[in-house]
């Protein structure tokens, strides 16, 4: 027969770890809202067929690299990797996505000529040009 002193133990172990559970999972559903790993919605845009006037941000790079569009085109970047992933134009001036979860979409407006290279802010190396002529 257990003494009531194990008994309380027992009882506080099991508090103690539920009580560690409920906050490990309240603050993992924080970060994973800050980290922005949620899919959202453009999955559909990830397969098949480039849609015209589509960015695709897969395997750490732009596809295509390399995009013209006609002055007054709205560009739509979509995300379709597991990493969170930008579209920030080089210019300081310019557009940025912020970082993208997966499936996430986010369109620019180019309405004048000109060229303009963008990068992701996470991962440097991956970038990119609109060229609207």
């Amino acid at each position: 027969m257990m003494s009531m002193r194990t008994l309380y133990s027992y009882a506080c172990a099991a508090t103690a770890a539920f009580a560690a559970t409920v906050l490990a999972l309240s603050l993992g559903g924080c970060f994973s809202e800050r980290t922005g790993l949620v899919d959202t919605g453009g999955e559909d845009l990830c397969s098949g067929t480039l849609p015209a006037n589509t960015v695709r941000i897969q395997d750490f790079s732009f596809a295509p690299a390399r995009l013209e569009v006609a002055p007054g085109t709205t560009v739509r970047f979509v995300n379709c990797g597991p990493s969170g992933h930008s579209s920030t134009a080089d210019a300081g001036d310019g557009w940025d996505s912020g970082t993208m979860a997966r499936f996430a979409t986010h369109e620019v407006a180019f309405p004048t000529a000109g060229t303009n290279p963008y990068h992701c802010d996470p991962h440097p190396s991956m970038t990119g040009t609109i060229v609207v002529r």
